[in-house]
């Protein structure tokens, strides 16, 4: 019974230690500038779908906050152009290896000194949060997919 205990106590040390490993990971790609080792660390897929779903949804909130103001047809106006306009820039704006570095190289400092926060939100998913809150911190989520952590959204 002991050595199952200390098997599974163990199991879960793993467990709760992996998503900091996957992190160191994503730490020395950044600082190499290994392209590479960004693509297997990153869904990229994923993160250019929540990107343009957050980029969507900022846009529509912005109009939509403002609909006290606005009559009716300026509104609808409103939402209609810049549903428009948020199509085309979710569209232009495409997140590849060499921007994500870009994105991570003006953090000004390693990953692991400004990560202010790491954990479990879930079982599978796992926040990381670069910066201190009040002053425009970074939140990168990881999710468990195929038995590895891989980053499926950054939000700035």
């Amino acid at each position: 019974m002991k050595y199952l205990s200390r098997l599974l106590f163990l199991l879960v040390i793993v467990y709760l230690g992996w998503p900091y490993f996957h992190l160191y990971q994503l730490h020395r790609a950044v600082i190499n500038n290994d392209s590479a080792a960004i693509e297997d660390l990153v869904d990229l897929k994923k993160v250019n779908q929540v990107f343009k779903e957050n980029l969507e949804w900022q846009m529509n909130h912005a109009v939509n906050s403002q609909s006290n103001l606005f009559p009716e047809v300026v509104r609808q106006s409103a939402q209609t152009i810049i549903g428009t306009l948020s199509n085309l820039a979710a569209e232009a704006v495409v997140i590849d290896a060499k921007n994500l570095l870009k994105r991570l190289h003006k953090i000004n400092g390693s990953l692991w000194e400004k990560t202010t926060f790491a954990f479990f939100e879930s079982p599978t998913r796992f926040t990381i949060r670069l910066g201190e809150l009040g002053r425009n911190p970074i939140h990168i989520q990881m999710t468990l997919q195929d038995w590895s952590w891989r980053v499926t959204a950054i939000y700035d």
